[in-house]
């Protein structure tokens, strides 16, 4: 298999060169571009099956590269590289094909993960008959056993006030990281997985008990039971005192 690394700085280049474990998911060829026009013609004449690139780079960019790669239906996955400023802006580019997202500086457990994911799920669309390596699948597993257990968590602790970063710093992991891994297990944010786990244990709270608004935002994580009132009614289309009434009759 072969890889193209596209960036006009030559440091970063290098870095993903070093970081990189190219030899455990197969790549033998490794190429580089100083920028999008470069790119374009080493990519169509070597087929990479994996392109590395950043977003901001003079003559040619990432989008532009992004949207010549998209539309020359290259069997090729795509790894946008970007600088924490440029985070809207790289997820704009990601509907033009790109396969997932790495920020600088450069994590290099994030990428060797992002790297394996991308090898993997091109030797399933392109080589289906092909045996993927023990190793690309036991990192797939893992990635999937860490979102459940991060899932198990909230979960566990949803009555309390649960912060990204709490649950980064436990489990050794990036909030981006974190965050992108559950919306593409889960097919929803965090926040939201959260929100909808609280607003079930109101109403479980509002048809089996007795207890006041205030205590059943505090019951389910909300410090502020006029704020509790207002996500319920925004989830449920009725106020708490309305759903109570409701199930009550």
């Amino acid at each position: 298999m072969k890889a193209i690394i596209v960036d006009d700085e030559q440091h970063v280049r290098e870095g993903l060169l070093l970081l990189a474990e190219w030899e455990k998911v197969g790549i033998e060829t490794i190429l580089e571009a100083s920028d999008g026009n470069e790119a374009m013609q080493l990519i169509s004449e070597h087929q990479p099956e994996i392109i590395f690139t950043d977003m901001r780079m003079p003559r040619c960019d990432g989008v532009e590269l992004l949207k010549w790669i998209h539309n020359s239906n290259l069997q090729a996955k795509t790894i946008v590289v970007s600088g924490h400023g440029d985070f809207q802006y790289t997820k704009k580019a990601i509907t033009y094909g790109g396969f997932d997202y790495l920020l600088k500086p450069i994590n290099p457990g994030e990428m060797n993960e992002t790297l394996l994911r991308a090898v993997t799920e091109w030797k399933r669309e392109y080589h289906t008959s092909d045996e993927i390596p023990d190793s690309l699948l036991n990192v797939q597993q893992k990635e999937k056993d860490t979102v459940h257990l991060i899932e198990e968590y909230i979960r566990a602790n949803y009555q309390k006030d649960i912060k990204l970063q709490e649950i980064a710093e436990l489990f050794f992991l990036s909030r981006e990281y974190i965050s992108r891994r559950f919306k593409q297990e889960f097919n929803e944010t965090i926040t939201d997985y959260l929100t909808n786990i609280r607003i079930e244990k109101a109403k479980e709270l509002l048809e089996h008990s007795s207890l006041r608004n205030v205590e059943i935002a505090e019951a389910v994580g909300y410090q502020n039971d006029k704020y509790f009132i207002k996500v319920f009614k925004k989830m449920e289309g009725m106020t708490p005192k309305e759903y109570r009434l409701k199930t009550k009759n």
